[in-house]
């Protein structure tokens, strides 16, 4: 189980096309300290799990390696510089409170 955190944000932002200068600066952080995230030579505080979560659409449980499942976003973005990385998190946020509201108003 080496280093299955940082494993887990590599294979997620390559998947998103995202680069490390793109997330970096969606969460305020210089571009070596996520490359150190990434490698396991540093770890982050849940304010960046939170915003990492909602940026890849995953819980925080798939991002520490304790579950597997993982729904990938059903919405399609533009993989280039010029994205926004906060609206794809908000929208993502968004999304996960609409899919609350359905499941909860089918348990009626």
């Amino acid at each position: 189980m080496k280093n299955i955190i940082g494993e887990n944000l590599y294979k997620l932002r390559r998947e998103n096309g995202y680069t490390q200068k793109q997330v970096s600066a969606y969460l305020g952080i210089t571009q070596s300290n996520l490359s150190k995230i990434e490698n396991g030579e540093r770890n982050f505080n849940m304010t960046l799990l939170d915003k990492l979560c909602l940026l890849y659409n995953c819980s925080p449980e798939y991002l520490l390696g304790e579950t597997d499942i993982h729904e990938k976003s059903r919405i399609a973005f533009r993989s280039d510089e010029k994205v926004d990385l906060n609206v794809v998190a908000k929208m993502n946020e968004i999304t996960g409170y609409l899919k609350l509201l359905r499941k909860l108003d089918g348990d009626k």
